[in-house]
């Protein structure tokens, strides 16, 4: 079965894409499987209610492991099978915590063995950089030395993309065609994690490649 791990800065919406897009493909119980970064394993069942409530937090670092829900990709008569795996939200730098910088060196390894890579950025906050900033570049901050790291690396590689979350806020859509400007032939698909907007693409997507 092919991975697609999901990746990205801490709040850009990693873990509420994950569960509305198991929902969204048709999932009314979530069965996660998570994996520690000390190799310690388990499995939780939850609803999408539950898993909304519980996993996903606006205060940084809610998800301290992997965290993979299995789906199956029906398409006609035939269907493929996809472990989307949620993970640690990334951050500059060297983190004070230990614990959370075990889980993002397992993030990174994660990312490094999966088959497909989904990167999600808040487009809403992209877009509220004025012109005048974004014609001096900018950027920090909203997309930094991390995403762009990412954004190199996914560059080869035929199976990433990159989900400008957040484009039901004002000023997203914006934050969108920079996005698309900025990374000029690679795959950038707006959606919004939360209202399902682009869920349909990106499973046409998904499906194409797995």
């Amino acid at each position: 079965m092919r991975r697609s791990v999901v990746i990205g800065k801490t709040n850009v919406g990693k873990t509420l894409f994950c569960v509305h897009f198991a929902e969204f493909m048709g999932l009314k119980e979530l069965r996660w499987l998570i994996e520690r970064s000390d190799g310690r394993t388990e499995q939780r069942r939850m609803s999408v209610n539950e898993a909304e409530r519980t996993l996903s937090d606006p205060i940084a670092h809610r998800t301290r492991g992997l965290q993979s829900i299995r789906l199956d990709l029906p398409r006609g008569k035939t269907s493929r099978q996809l472990l989307l795996t949620d993970t640690t939200g990334l951050t500059d730098g060297v983190h004070p915590d230990s614990v959370l910088r075990e889980a993002m060196a397992q993030t990174l390894q994660t990312l490094l063995t999966s088959n497909l890579v989904m990167h999600i950025v808040d487009a809403y906050e992209i877009g509220r950089m004025g012109d005048e900033q974004d014609a001096q570049g900018a950027w920090q901050g909203v997309w930094n030395d991390l995403d762009e790291q990412l954004s190199r690396y996914g560059s080869g590689k035929n199976g990433y993309v990159v989900l400008a979350n957040k484009i039901d806020l004002p000023g997203a859509k914006e934050g969108f065609k920079r996005l698309k400007s900025r990374l000029s032939g690679q795959t950038v698909i707006p959606i919004s994690a939360l209202h399902g907007t682009g869920f349909r693409e990106v499973k046409q997507h998904v499906w194409r490649l797995v």
